[in-house]
């Protein structure tokens, strides 16, 4: 999905040298993607405090914090719906399902070298920046609409 505007993705994970070549390829592959990286979660917490993100990418298996508590502090201290793609190496079924759970938007196995290349990254992540924007228009839209309707009551 090709992107209207240029969108900034928060991309986060304790692998430094995924993070560099992770945002490069992203940047490459979809030259609206603007990623800022953070190679810690409290960090990410930070930046995501600092400025203003459309979407976040985020590793499961990091040291100091593991990518579902950054997704519940994101979602539920944070109170931020963006749009939450969270990869790990661990292909297990529990993982994906707790990650759901939790409001992860798309959850996908790094190892998977056929899903995970930075042309279908960029492709995802612009299909779930395109759907929490067409959620939130369909939810102004049926604000407006109950709010003109009540008017007639």
């Amino acid at each position: 999905m090709e992107l209207e505007f240029a969108k900034k993705v928060l991309l986060v994970d304790d692998d430094t040298n995924f993070l560099m070549e992770a945002k490069k390829g992203l940047e490459e592959e979809n030259q609206r993607i603007d990623v800022i990286t953070s190679s810690s979660a409290n960090n990410g917490l930070d930046l995501l405090e600092e400025k203003n993100f459309d979407a976040i990418v985020s590793g499961y298996d990091m040291q100091e914090m593991s990518g579902i508590r950054f997704l519940n502090k994101v979602r539920k201290e944070k109170g931020i719906e963006i749009p939450f793609i969270l990869f790990t190496k661990k292909n297990k079924k529990e993982i994906f399902l707790k990650s759901l759970r939790f409001g992860a938007n798309r959850v996908f196995d790094k190892e998977d070298h056929i899903l995970f290349s930075d042309k279908i990254l960029a492709k995802i992540i612009g299909q779930e920046i395109q759907n929490y924007e067409n959620k939130k228009e369909l939810e102004h839209y049926r604000k407006e609409f109950k709010r003109n309707f009540e008017i007639y009551l």
